[in-house]
């Protein structure tokens, strides 16, 4: 059978919206399918979101879709997405160029950006690079490198689905660099994860397990993001915020954030990492925590903070007794 080439339909949440909708919408994105891999044949542009069918295999083959705005228009949605119940995403660089800072709106129809998106599906997000998904200079809401989400939002698990995130590479995202939120389990590890490309403008964090969902955040090295700005908000490196049974453990936290590892959550295990700050800070309220335990039943064990006015809180976790914590401090204190 010989492969054949297909090109990218476009796709927003489960319904197909016609292409006449976006005046002048392109992709000049081909693939050549054989079995249940969809391989990229080249570099290519695409204004509107590629799908992955339902079981299939997006191989890159190291190959780069860059995301444009439409002519008169501006980009909407993920760049890749799944389209079924199972997806793969593998060895393909993702990125945008000069998109306009324009808001997309999160209802009725969810239009904002990503870099590669999975709703409601398993699957594997593997050896990808996903850099300067972003909107300039924005204070945008959007802009996630790498997101998987399943309703519901509330903590209750009645159908989670489970992906694995793993060797990838992700830099100048706009809002979050890996994010997870709802009813996923998800296996985030050995990923390399930069900062912000716009912290003036918004509060980001590089890898967040959100809403209820459960993770394990395993020997990343992960950058940390400050708020700039004069609102009451904090950014972090790892945000664990209202989901329990997750753990972050064995990651090099390095730069510089106002919260190292936020830990909003009950049954947590925060061990082994290494948090080291660095730099002058700037957030308007003085927020600059290490390691904080905001939960219940956790266990926070065996870290190294350096470089933050407060390595630990509450401070009873430092020491050997309450853990082998370390505050270990700065070459210049």
């Amino acid at each position: 059978m010989t492969p054949r080439p297909i090109f990218a339909a476009l796709l927003v949440f489960g319904a197909v919206v016609a292409a006449a909708s976006i005046a002048h919408a392109v992709s000049t994105c081909a693939f050549t399918v054989a079995g249940n891999t969809m391989t990229l044949e080249a570099d290519c542009t695409t204004d509107q979101t590629i799908v992955v069918p339902d079981g299939m295999t997006l191989d890159g083959a190291d190959y780069t879709i860059t995301a444009v705005d439409p002519l008169n228009g501006s980009f909407a949605g993920a760049v890749v997405r799944n389209g079924g119940a199972t997806a793969h995403v593998t060895r393909v660089t993702i990125t945008a160029a000069g998109l306009k800072n324009v808001c997309s709106p999160a209802a009725p129809v969810d239009r904002r950006l990503r870099g590669i998106l999975f709703q409601s599906a398993s699957g594997a997000i593997t050896h990808n690079e996903v850099i300067a998904i972003n909107k300039g200079p924005s204070g945008c809401q959007e802009g996630n490198a790498i997101e998987v989400r399943n309703p519901p939002f509330d903590g209750t698990h009645p159908g989670p689905v489970a992906v694995e995130i793993t060797h990838n590479i992700v830099d100048a995202y706009q809002k979050t660099g890996i994010v997870v939120n709802g009813d996923v389990v998800a296996g985030i590890h050995h990923n390399h994860v930069g900062e912000s490309a716009t912290q003036t403008n918004l509060a980001a964090n590089a890898v967040q397990i959100g809403f209820g969902a459960r993770g394990t955040v395993i020997h990343n090295t992960i950058a940390g993001n400050q708020w700039c700005g004069t609102s009451d908000y904090v950014a972090t490196a790892v945000l664990v915020f209202t989901s329990d049974d997750s753990t972050v453990s064995k990651n090099n936290i390095v730069g510089n954030a106002d919260v190292g590892i936020y830990g909003l959550g009950d049954r947590l295990v925060i061990d082994n990492n290494r948090v080291f700050d660095e730099g002058p800070d700037c957030n308007a309220f003085g927020y600059d925590y290490g390691i904080g335990d905001w939960g219940s039943e956790n266990v926070v064990t065996n870290n190294k903070v350096r470089g933050y006015a407060v390595p630990y809180d509450p401070d009873t976790l430092t020491g050997k007794t309450a853990g082998h914590n370390k505050a270990i401090p700065h070459p210049h204190d």
